[in-house]
């Protein structure tokens, strides 16, 4: 997978931080997408690769997890935490509670894939719960951020914030790359 700012497209610098996020929304909700169909699949009792399975969740994990919910927990939340007296406390929690929901589902995921492998019920059983519970809760909390927790953080941001946040983004993306990191 390519870089998050492809070549052509306006730099991280010249983006709100909020439009970086939800553009990196996009490419969760495609692998969303992907999973939704392969759950179908598997309730329609077809047997898919485990290794379609094991992608699934390292890419959830690196890229949605340790770098995009990093983006958001560590310094947008992070920034936004010290605003407003605690008036972001609570919407904060809520969204640091989902990440660490979507945590635990793809955990469940991966314990599942050797089990769902030697098509054992209950792992099978497993695999689907929480692929359900991943995408659900995704899709949802992506929406949430969306339509309603950028909305306000752009509201309480200063151009001057927002610069800070997109640099730091790029920043965090150049470091990824330098690192070998898919991001």
């Amino acid at each position: 997978m390519k870089g998050i700012i492809e070549p052509d497209e306006p730099e991280g610098n010249d983006m709100k931080a909020t439009e970086i996020l939800t553009r990196e929304h996009t490419l969760i909700l495609q692998a969303l997408k992907s999973l939704s169909r392969a759950q179908k699949k598997i309730e329609e009792n077809q047997q898919l690769p485990k290794d379609f399975f094991a992608k699934a969740p390292v890419f959830l994990r690196e890229f949605a997890d340790q770098f995009h919910h990093f983006q958001e927990e560590y310094l947008m939340f992070g920034l936004l935490a010290l605003k407003k007296d605690g008036a972001f406390d609570g919407p904060i929690g809520s969204l640091r509670f989902q990440h660490e929901r979507c945590r635990a589902c793809i955990d469940e995921i991966t314990n599942s894939l050797d089990g769902y492998a030697d098509r054992d019920e209950i792992a099978t059983t497993r695999l689907l719960e929480n692929l359900a519970a991943c995408i659900s809760l995704l899709r949802r909390h992506i929406y949430e951020e969306d339509h309603i927790f950028f909305k306000m953080a752009e509201e309480e941001l200063s151009k001057e914030e927002e610069d800070i946040l997109s640099v730091q983004f790029k920043k965090e993306e150049m470091e990824a790359l330098l690192n070998g990191e898919d991001v």
